[in-house]
């Protein structure tokens, strides 16, 4: 039987007890509904589980004897930053989960001139809490044990002009001519960060192509038909990390 693993904020340190915070205390004890004496796994984003054995179970409060600490050799050696559009809920929450199933250690979301999704200043952070908890979850389902670090959204043309020169940039353009188009076999080896810029359901466009083209991003066609964003994202880190990561 597979062992519930579960994220938690507080630090966590062999022979210690943790508690839960109280999304962890309700999954314990109305989702899975484990009782004194069951195993659990814990991680903060160290980079290492927690074993330990549940000893106290309240409305409130969820104990765990912590056992033993191990180290998870799971991490990409690749490190991917993603640039995702702001889109509905359903959709970024499927993107965020795939991300980091994915491996990438950055996510930005953006906002781009075809992007169709207004995001309230004041929702922001009720939003990045909800983005981070959505991650939080996916680790907890591959086994990740280092969180992906989660930027607030940004405008597009900021974004880019902020990024590192050392980076490798992958723009996704779906217009981009065949006989120009770079294929993952002719994409050159690379050992530093790699940006991936996906664009809404409208695409990119044409101005922020060729702004993304000026600085340094290589322009690449996944593919003969239309993908939607979603698909788009789940492609391109796929082709990325099979190029240049562990997917091989």
């Amino acid at each position: 039987m597979r062992v519930p693993r579960i994220y938690t904020h507080h630090p966590l340190s062999e022979s210690h007890t943790a508690t839960l915070d109280e999304k962890g205390i309700k999954h314990v004890r109305e989702v899975l509904r484990l009782s004194v004496g069951s195993q659990i796994i814990l991680f903060n984003g160290d980079g290492y589980n927690y074993s330990g054995e549940i000893v106290e179970v309240q409305k409130r409060n969820v104990s765990i004897q912590i056992q033993d600490r191990t180290q998870v050799e799971c991490e990409s050696p690749l490190p991917i930053h993603l640039l995702q559009p702001l889109c509905r809920s359903d959709k970024i929450d499927w993107c965020l989960q795939k991300a980091t199933e994915l491996g990438v250690s950055t996510i930005t979301p953006f906002i781009s001139s075809r992007v169709n999704f207004a995001l309230p200043h004041k929702k922001i952070e009720k939003k990045l809490a909800h983005w981070q908890s959505v991650i939080h979850s996916a680790c907890e389902q591959c086994g990740r044990a280092v969180i992906p670090v989660l930027n607030a959204p940004t405008e597009y043309q900021t974004l880019i002009t902020s990024l590192p020169e050392h980076s490798f940039k992958i723009i996704a353009n779906p217009h981009q001519e065949t006989t120009h188009n770079h294929s993952p076999e002719t994409l050159p080896e690379h050992q530093h960060e790699i940006v991936c810029a996906v664009g809404p359901e409208g695409g990119f466009s044409p101005e922020e192509i060729q702004l993304s083209l000026e600085h340094g991003f290589q322009s690449h066609r996944l593919g003969p038909r239309i993908l939607r964003l979603e698909t788009a994202v789940v492609t391109l880190l796929t082709m990325t990390q099979a190029r240049f990561g562990d997917l091989n």
